[in-house]
């Protein structure tokens, strides 16, 4: 079996080589890599599934409280805001969702990396939101959810090939900006997308997010991460919207990929995950620095 693909029109050959469909052909393939029979690759996606789910549950149960102060457990106020400009239950179970997921991260719960740890809220908080917000007669079972999960998986693949996923080689771009792609691909998939238009949504999603700094403050995973992660997701759901319309990318996605990493490779290295540049090196980014080397810091306001 061939398991490596660098470009959407080499996946598309490999799936008519091997006569399957994308999702048969993703689990085909990774039991192919793993020596594993399909029905333990799908009951492992299961679980890792679930992780996410337990993640998400537990940034919604109370709120989560970082030793820096710099996460303070916005998801529980997003999920119930006292005020909100958008009150669809998908858009906004989706940003909450996946603000919850990077929070627990944040707080050093268990996560599954999406396709990194500070990017793992977005792809599984937009498809946890889909399933959970659709009417009756229109539920969603496990093995179409799990194939979401496998095409966003896909995704983030086509990126590695050809570009990183690494924010400290390609700047957030390649991990904030990649799980929008990936979960716009998932959620396509979920909406009965055809093959192209998974991708197109994909393109969409990343073509919006190309230069994307990494400027983390004091060097960690909170400040902007957290927060993008929510914005991401929206990313993602405005890319499929835009797809359904038949509202189309000009740029195909393996060119979109080629940009991702023109870009990356053109930022300056402080805008590679190492906070030397951006929101790091501001005067309250970097005043929050030194306070974080305070054993007990004091709680940022409204951050």
């Amino acid at each position: 079996m061939k398991t490596r693909f660098h470009t959407v029109q080499d996946l598309a050959s490999v799936l008519e080589s091997e006569n399957l469909p994308l999702g048969g052909y993703l689990v085909a393939r990774e039991a192919f890599i793993q020596g594993k029979t399909a029905d333990e690759v799908n009951a492992e996606l299961d679980r890792r599934i679930q992780i996410t789910r337990a993640a998400l549950d537990r940034g919604l149960s109370a709120p989560q409280l970082s030793f820096s102060g710099l996460t303070r457990g916005n998801a529980v106020r997003l999920a119930a805001p006292e005020k909100a400009i958008v009150t669809d239950p998908f858009y906004t179970r989706a940003i909450a969702y996946a603000l919850a997921v990077a929070e627990v991260n944040a707080c050093g719960g268990r996560v599954i990396s999406f396709p990194t740890a500070g990017s793992c809220g977005i792809v599984p908080g937009t498809l946890w939101a889909f399933r959970d917000t659709r009417p009756s007669g229109e539920e969603i079972d496990d093995a179409r959810f799990r194939e979401a999960f496998l095409v966003a998986s896909c995704v983030g693949i086509l990126i590695a090939e050809r570009a990183t996923l690494a924010g400290a080689e390609g700047g957030c771009q390649a991990e904030c900006g990649a799980a929008g792609a990936m979960a716009a691909a998932g959620l396509a998939s979920l909406c009965g997308c055809a093959f192209g238009a998974i991708f197109d949504a994909a393109a969409l999603s990343l073509k919006n997010s190309l230069g994307l700094a990494c400027d983390p403050v004091a060097g960690l995973v909170e400040v902007p991460c957290v927060k993008r992660n929510a914005f991401l997701a929206a990313n993602a759901l405005t890319a499929v919207s835009l797809e359904l319309a038949g509202v189309t990318s000009v740029i195909p996605f393996d060119e979109v990929v080629t940009a991702l990493k023109a870009i990356g490779d053109s930022l300056p290295a402080n805008l590679r995950e190492n906070a030397q540049g951006g929101l790091a090196v501001t005067p309250t980014g970097l005043s929050y620095r030194e306070k974080i080397r305070d054993p007990r810091p004091e709680a940022p306001a409204g951050v």
